[in-house]
């Protein structure tokens, strides 16, 4: 039974340690970093914006 004991409060030592090192370790996010990511990948699929000169093969 002692055994048994020991295993949990081991594991439970590993899932405690887990824990504290994925936390302070992961990246920081705000509320609305979701959003800013997604705006991100929008932003870099959109077309570059129109400028006064035409393109090479455009006529």
């Amino acid at each position: 039974m002692a055994g048994v004991i020991f295993l949990f409060i081991a594991v439970g030592v590993c899932v405690v340690g887990f824990l504290v090192i994925w936390l302070r370790h992961r990246d920081r996010t705000t509320f609305t970093s979701s959003v800013d990511r997604f705006d991100a990948e929008m932003s870099a699929l959109r077309p570059p914006a129109e400028s006064g000169r035409r393109g090479r093969w455009r006529r």
